[in-house]
């Protein structure tokens, strides 16, 4: 039998406000984060007294002093970029290593059924895929490589992925970036079991940021209104973003960043990754944790 690493304890608390005096002194990775959520990530953890890698293809948008942060140029889908950017994070951090690592790079863009009224058929682009599902799977690798040589226990290293409500939700956007994360979520699902290191999952709705389109964000705020919905807050994606990094007991949860007419804090554990007990679904789970693929030569976090 597999030690169970993740145990459902049930939702995640989420308070409006956060004690942030846990990530002073901490080093912090995030990729994407020059501009949008990436961005208000960043400076959160700076003012938290944190010190920022921040890996994207653009240096940020704001400046920030030396000591509190770092451009590295990152194209994420590039494993050696990926690589020079966890290697910066250790030679220029405070403390020489590791601590918390923010998936956040992701893009959105074209459906698989675009070109269906063309003369000739059309390959999908996998772009997408390449950012979203690729790049997180190197960061991924990455973060556990230095995690397991930064930290005595795996509880100490935070990897937290960025997904969406479109990860949980039927949606009639773009198919190929809802694929990219419900990947992302199931890479969670596994991940936290693993014992290598904690990770859990931010789940936005409809966030308002500079990168996303005014005609479109006015379209979707005036028919969600009519619903009674408004879009999230940038600040509440921060909350939750905190409320994981500074709690090492949180593992293997998604917080989604939702209307506050759902949840006055802006967030909310989503309690969708776990079966009911005694359910079928949660006897197949079981019954799959029970076995031991170290024996068949499935290496888990060797």
């Amino acid at each position: 039998m597999v030690v169970a690493f993740y145990e459902n304890r049930g939702p995640v608390d989420c308070p409006s406000e956060i004690d942030t005096s846990a990530v002073a002194g901490k080093t912090v990775i995030i990729t994407g984060g020059s501009s949008g959520l990436g961005l208000c990530y960043a400076k959160a953890f700076v003012e938290a007294g944190a010190f920022v890698v921040i890996a994207d293809l653009q240096p940020p948008t704001v400046a920030f002093e030396k000591a509190q942060a770092v451009f590295v140029r990152c194209d994420v889908t590039v494993w050696g970029d990926q690589v020079n950017a966890f290697e910066t994070a250790v030679k220029r951090s405070p403390n020489q290593k590791i601590d918390i690592v923010i998936a956040n790079a992701g893009i959105a863009g074209p459906d698989v059924l675009a070109g269906l009224s063309c003369d000739t058929p059309q390959e999908p682009s996998t772009k997408i895929i390449d950012v979203n599902v690729i790049g997180t799977l190197y960061t991924t690798n990455l973060s556990g490589w230095y995690f397991r040589r930064h930290h005595d226990d795996p509880r100490k290293g935070c990897l937290i992925f960025m997904s969406s409500i479109n990860g949980y939700i039927d949606s009639q956007s773009s198919s190929i970036y809802s694929t990219s994360k419900f990947g992302v979520r199931g890479l969670m699902c596994c991940l936290r079991r693993k014992g290598v290191f904690r990770v859990n999952t931010i789940a936005p709705w409809i966030i308002a940021t500079p990168i996303m389109r005014k005609d479109f964000l006015e379209s979707v705020e005036k028919e969600f209104q009519s619903m009674g919905l408004d879009l999230a807050y940038a600040q509440d994606a921060v909350s939750a973003v905190l409320r994981v990094a500074t709690d090492p007991s949180i593992n293997g949860r998604s917080l989604a960043v939702v209307p506050r007419q759902v949840a006055p804090s802006g967030y909310m554990d989503l309690e969708l990754d776990d079966f009911d007990e005694g359910s079928t679904m949660d006897r197949l789970q079981k019954a799959v944790l029970a076995i031991s693929y170290n024996k068949y030569g499935h290496t888990i976090g060797g």
